[in-house]
């Protein structure tokens, strides 16, 4: 973990990052090692989540129940 707390990509303990926003539907996943190609071991999963949902059309929404609620989704 880093020093402030925050997840990195190196404390995901598997191959996939699942990533789920219930008011669009979206459920992606990425190669977490593609994400630490680009992103460095180091990346703090609070700041790449922005990064991952870019394109989503609720992200820009004005109503606060329809906005993007984009979050990394946990397995097992």
């Amino acid at each position: 973990m880093a020093r402030d707390g925050a997840q990195t990509l190196s404390d995901v303990r598997g191959p996939v990052l699942s990533v789920v926003c219930e008011p669009c539907g979206r459920r992606e996943r990425y190669d977490v090692e593609r994400l630490t190609r680009q992103y460095g071991w180091d990346a703090k999963l609070t700041d790449l989540l922005p990064a991952l949902v870019v394109d989503c059309p609720k992200r820009g929404s004005v109503s606060v129940y329809d906005r993007c609620k984009a979050l990394f989704e946990r397995r097992g």
